[in-house]
């Protein structure tokens, strides 16, 4: 089954934003910091590269299996993107079409949620198999998302593994 590169799109940041929740809640834990490291070595710039290359295709599989759960449940996936928005925004009864319609958005929900679960639990032992501490890998994908320093090294270095 061909997905559309923007539908694959959307499942992906969705799903990489459940997953990254963990990295936050986690990172909320540790003691607040002022400014994002940017000096890594590159021994560690290219271990988080590393990961990251392990971490696409397991991303990838789970992805395609919320595709699923959720088609299998009768709702397109734009239309199960609203019904969790609504749901967020605590209006999901007021969007909701009907009974029918918020029943199969629960289960596809408990699926999608199951998945993310497992999908965090093999990133998690991605990074603990890793030279990386859990630590090291949170301040590192910080400065990824917050630096362009970082963001461009990293990009550099990912640019060139996958070529």
């Amino acid at each position: 089954m061909k997905y559309s590169k923007n539908l694959f799109s959307k499942i992906f940041t969705l799903s990489f934003v459940f997953t990254l929740l963990g990295f936050v809640a986690m990172a909320q834990q540790m003691p607040p910091q002022m400014e994002i490291k940017e000096d890594f070595k590159d021994s560690e710039l290219k271990e988080f590269v590393k990961v990251n290359l392990e971490l696409m295709p397991i991303q990838e599989k789970s992805q395609e299996g919320m595709l699923t759960a959720i088609e299998a449940s009768g709702l397109t996936v734009e239309r199960f993107q609203e019904l969790a928005q609504a749901q967020q925004g605590g209006n999901l009864t007021e969007i909701a079409e009907s009974a029918e319609e918020m029943a199969m958005f629960n289960e596809a929900g408990q699926k999608v949620m199951t998945m993310q679960q497992d999908m965090q639990t093999e990133i998690q032992q991605v990074i603990e198999d890793s030279k990386l501490s859990q630590q090291e890998f949170q301040q590192l994908y910080m400065a990824y998302t917050q630096s362009a320093k970082v963001k461009a090294k990293v990009d550099e270095m990912m640019a060139k593994e996958l070529n």
